[in-house]
């Protein structure tokens, strides 16, 4: 078998003790129990061994919900449970990473652990890894799955000629560019895991594809021609690819029974959210269902900046030089096999998270932050050995004593000095990242729920993780189960293109039902009628433009045509509603300003604000719609409007949408 440093009994209490440590400080801050958003999601769907969003993640929910029924037998609530799953799972990854580290530096076991538990410091002080480490989310398992790939890669053993002569095999990392000998037994079964763990990964998440050329090009190195065996990549096939079947979890788990979130009812009918054919099966693993996207590469490129700030703002200056220290002692050491594998998937996951167009795209630099803390800790490694003395040398050949104990070297004690710096991420970051408080998602659908909703009521929001801990409350603890909750994009069609659509979609197939927004949404009267219920539900009663307007003018003002306006007098104040039909979509924001002129063009009143505020502005308008645009304008005593000016513009730069509109108010 292959010889790796090894480990001792002073190692493994390390190991230990960093693991105690990492998890007391994620379990101090972990977020105590329901969470809205995808980990509200993930909380309920392990629970029930249901779908979560696309691409699945299969592994992930079937460990969540095993884990999550472990501790429901000490009373733990499954909420609480999944985040507590991600903690551990946190400090298991920080503590391979340890482990890993103490087998790859070379040299003394007190530089080697120095080097290893910097790497395994800055991953666990590291504010995006730490932050995944307290909620229910699959990043960290991810993060452990790379870990662990790195680990079977470690493990793997190229059979050459004089091993059976005693010769000492050699670790992975270590075989130099030139070897390329025929593949033993052992380091077939030991390539044949390194698939199995990399077949695994990708039933839990499919961003472990750009660790895979890394490895390809990494097993060449070590070996030219290991591809021109049959049977070893006969078995790598098959032990790579029998793990995806758990992906037959998704259709399997896919009905109501299992996963009801998926079958939302409206009135009479259900809104189907997977569709349990293999088009749709396609659609949810590769995540085309929920419409992601990549960036032009002028955008990519725009990108660039946000991914400098993340590396120094991640590790500082101290630890990008750390960093780059680290990689140069790699090609000094002329280490290719792990100087392709971290250097080329970090280059090749960077790129990746340049054109990738999705929101959450910062947890998507674990991997990269992974990478940086194994270069750190090579580099505090060679700091560690910096002007060390060298060992003393046994005077005779009978001499067989230990050599006297040497003091430490300059070099040591500038390697520990480099610990204050994750020392000073966990003291910064402590009290931004701490979601031992976080327990906005409760307190929100108790407020909704105690507001006494009819029983069979459609809830909508313009946020999808609003609605998350609503399916929590349903199918895991039981309760309003006769709600609906609808959400923009709940699928990829028109009808639930942006709350507008959402809600008239809500209106049109719900029946009877009644309708409520679980928040106060300023700006949606401009589409729909609404009406005060308990706070914070806002009742839905219908279309605003529910008849023609009192004056009609039926003109056209660039993209939207003025059907008319409704005038109505209070005291010193007029209302003024204005009906605007859109012929095409506005390609911007817009506001619209009323100015009120006298018979002398003085102007005497004005009002401005964005029709539709910011929930329904003017870019989301579609054709053949009507909205109501209202405005309060306060009239000077004595005096007579002759004249309203109506127009458009974008309030960045005053662009007109078209020329204004002005019409005469004799008969007002």
């Amino acid at each position: 078998m292959v010889k790796f440093n090894a480990m001792n009994r002073t190692d493994r209490q390390i190991a230990w003790l960093l693991f105690a440590l990492a998890l007391a400080l994620y379990l101090r801050t972990l977020a105590p129990g329901l969470l809205d958003g995808d980990p509200g999601e993930f909380q309920t769907a392990a629970w029930r061994f249901g779908l979560a969003h696309p691409t699945g993640y299969p592994l992930y929910l079937l460990a969540g919900g095993v884990w999550q029924r472990l501790l429901a037998l000490i009373g733990v609530a499954p909420a609480t449970a999944l985040n507590v799953f991600s903690a551990l799972v946190g400090a298991a990854t920080v503590t391979l990473l340890f482990l890993i580290m103490r087998r790859w530096l070379p040299g003394n076991d007190t530089t080697r652990r120095v080097g290893a538990l910097f790497s395994a410091a800055i991953l666990a002080a590291n504010p995006t890894f730490w932050s995944q480490s307290l909620i229910a989310e699959v990043y960290t398992l991810h993060a452990l799955f790379i870990i662990l790939i790195l680990a079977a890669f470690q493990s793997v053993e190229l059979g050459r000629p004089g091993d059976a002569a005693g010769n000492a095999a050699v670790p992975a990392s270590n075989l130099s560019i030139s070897q390329s000998h025929p593949i033993s037994p052992a380091a077939r079964r030991s390539l044949a895991l390194l698939a199995l763990v990399v077949g695994l990964s990708l039933t839990h998440h499919a961003m472990t594809l750009l660790i895979v050329p890394g490895l390809l090009v990494a097993l060449t190195l070590l070996a030219r021609n290991w591809w021109r065996c049959w049977r070893t990549v006969a078995t790598m096939a098959l032990a790579g690819l029998l793990p995806l079947a758990l992906y037959l979890y998704i259709p399997l788990r896919s009905g109501p029974d299992a996963s009801p979130w998926y079958h939302q009812r409206l009135n009479g009918e259900t809104l189907a959210l997977y569709q349990n054919n293999w088009g749709g099966f396609v659609d949810f693993i590769t995540g085309r269902s929920i419409s992601v996207g990549f960036y032009s590469p002028a955008q990519a490129l725009a990108n660039a900046g946000l991914a400098w700030t993340l590396w120094r703002i991640h590790f500082t200056w101290v630890g990008l030089v750390l960093m780059a220290v680290g990689l140069a002692g790699l090609w000094q050491r002329r280490n290719w096999t792990l100087l392709v594998l971290t250097a080329g998937t970090a280059i090749l996951q960077q790129f990746f998270n340049l054109f990738y167009a999705i929101g959450d795209i910062l947890v998507y630099y674990i991997p990269l932050y992974l990478m940086g803390a194994v270069w750190c800790g090579f580099a505090v490694h060679a700091i560690a050995n910096m002007l060390a003395p060298a060992p003393a040398q046994a005077t005779t050949k009978a001499d067989t004593r230990r050599p006297p104990p040497t003091a430490p070297s300059l070099g040591f004690w500038l390697a520990l000095a480099c610990f204050i710096l994750p020392i000073w991420l966990v003291r910064d970051y402590y009290p931004r990242l701490d979601q031992s408080t976080a327990t906005g998602a409760r307190r929100m659908w108790a407020t909704i729920l105690a507001a006494a909703p009819p029983s069979d009521a459609i809830l909508v929001s313009n946020d999808r993780n609003e609605i998350a801990p609503l399916f929590y409350i349903q199918w895991v603890e039981g309760q309003a189960t006769g709600l609906t909750g609808l959400f923009p994009l709940i699928k990829p069609e028109a009808e639930f293109a942006d709350i507008g659509a959402t809600v008239e979609t809500a209106l049109q197939r719900g029946g009877d039902r009644p309708i409520y927004l679980i928040k106060p949404m300023p700006g949606l009267e401009a589409k729909f009628a609404l009406a005060p219920a308990n706070d914070p539900l806002v009742r839905v009663d219908g279309l605003a433009a529910g008849r023609p307007p009192a004056k009609p003018v039926d003109t056209a003002y660039g993209p939207l045509r003025l059907l008319g306006y409704d005038w109505t007098e209070a005291g010193n104040t007029a209302t003024i509603t204005l009906y605007w039909s859109a012929v095409s979509s506005p390609d911007d924001d817009y506001t619209t300003t009323i100015q009120l002129f006298d018979a002398q063009g003085e102007k005497i009143a004005q009002d401005d604000g964005p029709p539709g505020g910011v929930y329904y502005p003017t870019s989301l308008w579609k054709p053949g719609e009507v909205l109501v645009d209202r405005h309060q304008l306060a009239l000077p005593p004595g005096q007579r409007a002759t004249e309203l000016l109506v127009a458009m513009y974008t309030p960045a730069d005053l662009t007109q949408l078209a020329p204004p509109l002005v019409f005469p108010l004799n008969s007002e």
